[in-house]
């Protein structure tokens, strides 16, 4: 009998040490040999305090200044020794049957990436699938996109990882807010097997709501930083080119193509989230526009989805 995979669990925290501590005590009664990592990225004398009779499977890194989520992220995957990381954030609550199931999962399918089930406090699945299955590269957006419960295969990220540091040491806003999106799509590009995992191993804890913005103060999920962050992953697809084989490149532009096509939606969903007063002047406006230059706009509508027809045929069809 093949040997189950070891799995260990990393956990970036910030300022949330009863948080952090009800996620820890959750985690060690599940599995008390179960290694944990915390990498506080505050410092707070608190998060070493709450964590001081935590056990001894349960390691704490201190960064002595902020660095950020996505360097406490790249951290965490060059330090990890076991075969699997799960990386949670700190203020959400492990379930032990969830864990248990994921790590039978894991033991079955060996992915490289395991897109594992998130529920809300009121036991609805945010992301995931009902079963296991592989993940089109035309999800891997929605695949990755919320970051606590996924599972890496830790040999499989790193031979990824050197794509997301040096995005990071560019200073990309991409790289910063959504690390785990770039790096699973770089996976994905150099062959790594991406599956869902009809497990939820964590679950929403307190929700506490986002606080992740530029150096300017922008919102990462304010109608300008969807701007930026369009404009950020567009350069950070570029790069990437440099780090995928030659016969995914055909693969990643399809990819870019989506990603741009959907800066629309998203740019209106902020829109509605930050600036309700506005939608509706804004859809008045865009359709008077349209309709000062019908032709021009209809044979734009007809490439666009003639586009997006092609990319996710391309993104699919490896998956069926």
């Amino acid at each position: 009998m093949t040997a189950a995979p070891s799995l260990a669990v990393g956990i970036p925290t910030y300022f949330r040490s009863a948080d952090l501590l009800r996620l820890v005590k959750g985690l060690t009664a599940a599995d008390p040999d179960l290694p944990v990592t915390v990498i506080d990225d505050g410092p707070d004398p608190a998060t070493a305090e709450a964590l001081a009779d935590a056990g001894p499977r349960v390691r704490l890194i201190r960064h002595e200044t902020n660095r950020g989520y996505a360097h406490s992220f790249a951290e965490l995957i060059e330090g990890c020794s076991a075969d699997y990381l799960l990386v949670s954030a700190d203020d959400d609550l492990c379930d032990a049957a969830g864990l248990a199931r994921s790590r039978a999962l894991l033991t079955a399918r060996r992915p490289d990436f395991a897109a594992t089930q998130f529920l809300d406090r009121a036991g609805a699945i945010k992301r995931g699938q009902p079963a296991a299955g592989p993940v089109a590269l035309a999800d891997i957006r929605d695949a990755s996109g919320h970051a606590p419960g996924l599972i890496y295969r830790v040999a499989a990220a790193r031979r990824a990882l050197p794509f997301l540091q040096a995005r990071l040491a560019a200073d990309c806003y991409a790289a910063r807010i959504y690390p785990q999106t770039l790096l699973v799509y770089t996976m994905a590009l150099q062959g790594a097997a991406c599956t869902w995992l009809p497990a939820a191993p964590i679950t929403e804890g307190a929700a506490h709501p986002p606080s992740l913005s530029d150096s300017d103060g922008t919102a990462y999920h304010s109608p300008a930083g969807r701007l930026r962050e369009q404009a950020a992953f567009a350069q950070a697809f570029t790069a990437l080119a440099g780090f995928v084989p030659a016969q995914a490149q055909d693969r990643l532009a399809a990819i870019a193509t989506l990603h741009d096509q959907d800066a629309y939606r998203r740019f209106m969903r902020a829109l509605r989230l930050h600036h309700p007063e506005l939608v509706e002047d804004w859809i008045s406006g865009s359709l008077f526009y349209c309709r000062n230059s019908l032709a021009r706009h209809l044979l734009n509508l007809w490439s666009w989805r003639r586009a997006r027809r092609r990319a996710e045929r391309t993104l699919r069809k490896e998956s069926r």
